[in-house]
């Protein structure tokens, strides 16, 4: 009679250890949806409180304009030389010189806020590793 209860509790053990296996494995899908929906609604929220995904919610110290909107640029359009930042934040002001572009990438670079590359002739302007991860973890995405 003993040996009988402990057989049917190593039994009884054993199905709940397999039932809690299954559980876990249907339960990562709901908390993968979980983690998604809440990236979406900070995503929601920063558009709605912010009216866009602005340099200002990861550079709040980044005053000027002009520099802003490379920054902008960069994170639409990663790789560009300083012809392209300069046509490409034109045709968001209205305006911009290539001169006056080029100063702003120097004092960006300086500030480690974006990182200048050697693209076989050409040099080209990206966003640094640390301002990306800015932008990810902002978004909820934990790359």
């Amino acid at each position: 009679m003993k040996k009988d209860l402990t057989d049917e509790i190593k039994e009884l053990n054993k199905r709940i250890s397999e039932l809690e296996k299954m559980l876990s494995v249907l339960l990562k899908p709901i908390s993968d949806v979980r983690k998604t929906t809440q990236s979406y609604l900070r995503l929601a929220g920063l558009l709605l409180d912010h009216g866009g995904l602005t340099p200002d919610l990861i550079l709040p110290e980044l005053k000027d304009p002009i520099s802003k909107d490379i920054v902008r640029v960069l994170l639409e359009r990663p790789e560009q030389n300083v012809s392209q930042i300069t046509e490409l934040v034109k045709s968001k002001r209205g305006s911009a010189s290539r001169r006056i572009i080029r100063a702003k990438l120097t004092d960006l670079e300086a500030k480690n806020i974006i990182q200048r590359q050697q693209q076989g002739s050409r040099q080209v302007y990206t966003l640094t590793p640390e301002v990306i991860k800015k932008w990810t973890q902002l978004l909820g995405l934990n790359i």
